[in-house]
């Protein structure tokens, strides 16, 4: 099976048939796409839903090839040229479309990284939380909660209200702003609705009335991160 894609190019299908109850998509990482489907399913109803998923393998696809690339770095929503540099300095420099990493021994670059990288997040997750825990909490409760940055497989938040303390994703910083304001948000109303309940969808609805939309772009934008 094969469907055609937004850039006018064709990809080749696998489709198995197994005892399960739902049609499962996967994209492997090497750009096979393959598709689980129950035993019975006609091929015109497996073509419609892997067709229906177009922009979703698409993105994938985009977003593994990204994460292959050495040269590239993805930050905040853009897909930056990645260079480094040998210099007395050590740092990072964000011009244009490139980022410039310095330091006196390229091979400890990644380090460099790492503690730019924390920093930009720290001050970003701080900015949207100053933002946001007024309205969440009241004007008067000046009780912020402790803010910290992790490295996630699984989450892109957490938060533990009996001990006021939210973790956010290292690689939330590779997500747009929208984004990453939509995660702080969800995760600062569980200060005073710890769970997923009627009344937290209600005051996340109401002060974000675009959130799903911010949710869908996050998982587009991060769809093909290795994150550790």
């Amino acid at each position: 099976m094969k469907i055609n894609l937004s850039d006018g190019s064709s990809i080749q299908i696998t489709v198995s048939k197994k005892t399960m109850k739902n049609i499962r998509l996967r994209v492997c990482r090497d750009g096979r796409v393959c598709v689980s489907a129950p035993y019975g399913t006609a091929e015109s109803r497996i073509y419609e839903f892997v067709n229906s998923k177009k922009g979703w393998i698409e993105s994938h696809i985009r977003n593994f090839q990204k994460a292959e690339n050495p040269n590239t770095m993805q930050f905040l929503g853009s897909e930056y040229a990645f260079e480094v540099v040998k210099d007395r300095r050590t740092g990072v420099a964000l011009n244009g479309n490139n980022i410039t990493v310095f330091c006196t021994d390229p091979g400890k670059h990644k380090e460099v990284v790492e503690t730019w990288w924390k920093q930009q997040a720290a001050e970003m997750f701080s900015t949207f939380v100053d933002k946001w825990y007024p309205l969440v909490c009241g004007e008067e409760d000046d009780r912020k909660p402790l803010v910290k940055v992790r490295k996630m497989q699984t989450l892109w938040g957490s938060c533990t209200s009996s001990e006021r303390t939210i973790r956010l994703n290292y690689y939330l910083m590779c997500a747009s702003a929208d984004c990453i304001e939509y995660v702080v948000l969800h995760e600062l109303i569980h200060l005073i609705h710890p769970n997923h309940g009627p009344e937290f969808r209600s005051f996340l609805a109401a002060n974000m009335p675009d959130w799903k939309e911010r949710k869908a772009k996050l998982e587009q934008e991060c769809s093909g991160l290795r994150m550790a």
